[in-house]
C-alpha cells in the first residue's frame, strides 16, 4: 500500500471512531425531549478537560426542593462542565447562618443566594473576602456587564463609590410593580350609582359617601398586603409619599416629606375621611383573609392593593375584570403623584469570595454570562421548552406590541423540580418581560392578568412619579452602618405610628403636629438627613418612565 492511501485509510478508521463516540455519548445522555437546549460555548462536550468543582450557598424553601436533582443544575453541569456542590441553608436562617459562616471563615467559595447589604459588600470588599467582579465580568460574562452597562437602575445601584462591583442582585424589571400603590373600585358599584372616576380628592370623598349611603362600606385596607395601606394613595394628593422611606428630593436636596405642611393637609384630609366613616377603622387593624373576603363578596367599593388577582386569588380570578385602578387624586394645591419604586436596586445575593479558585470562578462567571439572555432566563426559570414555556407563535404580542418570543403557563408544583425559579442572580430584564405573550387583558377568565395590570399601570400612573427620587442603592460607609440603620428605623417607626395617629383622631393634628415635628428632630433627623444626602451621590432619574399611548392602544387591542 503505498503512503497516500495509508494515510487515506488511516483517515477514515479515526472518523468511524469519532462517529461510534458520538452515537455513544447521544444515546440516552442528552438533554430531554424538546429541552430547548441552545449551542452554548464551552460546553462539556466540546472540552476534553475534567469538571470544575462549584460550591454554591443558597438560602432554600420547600419550593426549591433537592437543587441536586433538579432539571437545571444538571443543565448547567453538563453545559458549563462543572459540577455543583450545593450548601443550602433555609431562607429564614440566611440572615443568621450568612455571617456566622463569615466571621467563623469557613465560608463557602461562591454565594449564590444570599443577602447583602451595600454595608456588607463595602464591608467584606474592603476586608478582600469579597472578590471586584468587574474583570471577570467583563472577560468572561460580557451579556452581564453589557447589561449593567445599559440598565441605569443596575449601574447606579451595584458599584461602590470606589468604582468596584462585589456582588450581583437578583434583577426583576416589573412595571406593575414599580407602581404598586394602586387603589382599586368595584366598576359596576360605579355604574349602578351613575358615578364616573374620580379624579380630585373632592370627587373621590363623593364617591365614598355614595357607597356608604347605600351600604356598601367604602375604603378599607389591612396590615399584611402588598401596598394595601390606603395612606400611601391618599398622601400623594398632598405631599410625595413612597410608601417606605418618606423621603423626597427637592432641587437634589433630601427631605423628609412627612414633616412638610403639605404632610399636615393630607392628613386632615385623611382624618376627615375616617371621622365620616369613609375608611373603615379596621384598614389599620384587619389582615389580608378579611379583606381579601370583603372584595370577592363585593362588600367593599375601594380597596388598596398591588395587583387585584392577588386580592381575589385564583378561584375568583374572573372577577378581576371588574375592578379599575383609581388614577393619582388631584389635591387641593393641584398634586397628584404616582408612588415609585422603580428607583434601582440595593444590596445583592450573589458574591464571589477569597475562596474560589480560578477555573470556579470563570465556571461561575460563563453560566451567568447564559443565564442574564433572554434564553437563558427563561430556562433558568422555568426548565425545558415544552414543560412550563413554549416559543411564541408568528403573529402574537408581547406586552408592549413589541413581537412575543415565548408563552408562560407557569403554575408550579412544590417542589419545583424543573428549574432554579428566580434563585439567585436572574436577570428579568425589561426586554425578557416585554417578550411574553400578552393575553387578552380583559379576558373574562382573568387569564389576562399580567396585561391588565401592565395596561392600568401605564394607563394611570407611568409618568406621574416625581422626576427625581431618592434611589434604592445608596452606600453608607460600613463604619456609619449601624448607627444610620438606627436613625432610619426610629424614624420611620414613629411617622407610621403618629401617621396612623393623627388619622384615627388619637391624636389632634392641631394641637399634636408641632411637638410630632419636634419628635421627629429629636430622634436624629439632621443626621439623617446627612448621611443619606451624601451616600445618595445623585438622585434617580425617572424620565425613562413616561406614559406611552402606543402601549396602552395595543393592550386594548388585544381580544
Amino acid at each position: 500500500m503505498n503512503k497516500r492511501k495509508r494515510i487515506a485509510a488511516f483517515l477514515t478508521f479515526v472518523m468511524v471512531l469519532l462517529m461510534l463516540a458520538a452515537c455513544s455519548q447521544n444515546n440516552g445522555s442528552g438533554p430531554a425531549k424538546n429541552s430547548g437546549s441552545p449551542n452554548v460555548k464551552g460546553t462539556n462536550s466540546e472540552s476534553a478537560s475534567e469538571p470544575v468543582t462549584v460550591n454554591l450557598f443558597a438560602g432554600t424553601s420547600s419550593f426549591n426542593g433537592n437543587l441536586d436533582s433538579n432539571w437545571f443544575t444538571e443543565y448547567a453541569e453538563k453545559n458549563f462542565n462543572m459540577n455543583i456542590n450545593w450548601i443550602t441553608v433555609p431562607n429564614t436562617d440566611v440572615a443568621t447562618k450568612q455571617p456566622l459562616l463569615l466571621a467563623s471563615g469557613d465560608y463557602p467559595s461562591v454565594f449564590w443566594a444570599g443577602s447583602f447589604s451595600n454595608e456588607d459588600l463595602l464591608k467584606y470588599g474592603q476586608q478582600g473576602v469579597f472578590v471586584p467582579l468587574n474583570d471577570l465580568l467583563k472577560a468572561h460574562a460580557p451579556n452581564v456587564w453589557n447589561a449593567i452597562e445599559n440598565t441605569p437602575a443596575l449601574k447606579q445601584g451595584i458599584i461602590a463609590p470606589d468604582g468596584n462591583i462585589y456582588g450581583l442582585p437578583f434583577y426583576n424589571y416589573c412595571l406593575h410593580c414599580y407602581y404598586s400603590s394602586k387603589l382599586w373600585v368595584y366598576k359596576p358599584f360605579l355604574e349602578k350609582f351613575n358615578l364616573s372616576m374620580p379624579t380630585t380628592t373632592d370627587e373621590f370623598e363623593h364617591m365614598l359617601e355614595v357607597f356608604k349611603e347605600n351600604g356598601i362600606l367604602p375604603l378599607t385596607g389591612s396590615t399584611d398586603g402588598w401596598n394595601s395601606d390606603p395612606t400611601t394613595f391618599l398622601m400623594n394628593a398632598f405631599a410625595y409619599n413612597d410608601g417606605g422611606s418618606f423621603l423626597r428630593v427637592t432641587d437634589g436636596n433630601v427631605e423628609l416629606s412627612a414633616i412638610q405642611d403639605e404632610w399636615k393637609q393630607g392628613l386632615e384630609y385623611m382624618n376627615g375621611l375616617y371621622s365620616k366613616g369613609l375608611i373603615s377603622s379596621a384598614a389599620f387593624t384587619q389582615t389580608n383573609d378579611v379583606l381579601s373576603k370583603q372584595a370577592i363578596n363585593h362588600e367593599v367599593g375601594v380597596v388598596p392593593w398591588g395587583c387585584m388577582n392577588c386580592v381575589v386569588g385564583a378561584d375568583h380570578m374572573s372577577d378581576i375584570v371588574n375592578w379599575e385602578t383609581v388614577p393619582p387624586l388631584k389635591g387641593p394645591n393641584g398634586i397628584s403623584y404616582a408612588a415609585f419604586s422603580g428607583n434601582g436596586v440595593s444590596g445583592a445575593v450573589f458574591a464571589i469570595t477569597n475562596k474560589a479558585a480560578e477555573d470556579e470562578k470563570i465556571a461561575v462567571m460563563k453560566m451567568l454570562d447564559y443565564i442574564w439572555t433572554t434564553e437563558g432566563t427563561t430556562i433558568t426559570d422555568y426548565g425545558p421548552e415544552g414543560e412550563y414555556w413554549t416559543k411564541a407563535k408568528d403573529g402574537e404580542k408581547g406586552l408592549t406590541g413589541n413581537r412575543a418570543l415565548f408563552d408562560i403557563n407557569f403554575q408550579p408544583p412544590t417542589p419545583f423540580t424543573w428549574g432554579w425559579n428566580q434563585l439567585g442572580p436572574i436577570y428579568q430584564s425589561e426586554e425578557w418581560r416585554n417578550s411574553i405573550v400578552a393575553k387578552p387583558p380583559f379576558s373574562a377568565d382573568g387569564s389576562g392578568s399580567e396585561a391588565l395590570l401592565q395596561y392600568y399601570t401605564e394607563k394611570d400612573y407611568k409618568g406621574k412619579q416625581p422626576k427625581e427620587v431618592v434611589p434604592a442603592s445608596i452606600w453608607i460607609d460600613p463604619k456609619d452602618s449601624q448607627s444610620y440603620s438606627l436613625l432610619k428605623t426610629n424614624i420611620n417607626n414613629y411617622v407610621k405610628q403618629w401617621t396612623a395617629e393623627f388619622i384615627v383622631g388619637n391624636k389632634s393634628i392641631s394641637k399634636d403636629w408641632k411637638s410630632y415635628v419636634d419628635g421627629v428632630k429629636k430622634l436624629g433627623l439632621d443626621q439623617y438627613l446627612s448621611i443619606t444626602q451624601k451616600a445618595m451621590v445623585k438622585p434617580f432619574d425617572t424620565s425613562g418612565f413616561q406614559r406611552d399611548e402606543t402601549v396602552i392602544q395595543n393592550l386594548e387591542s388585544l381580544k
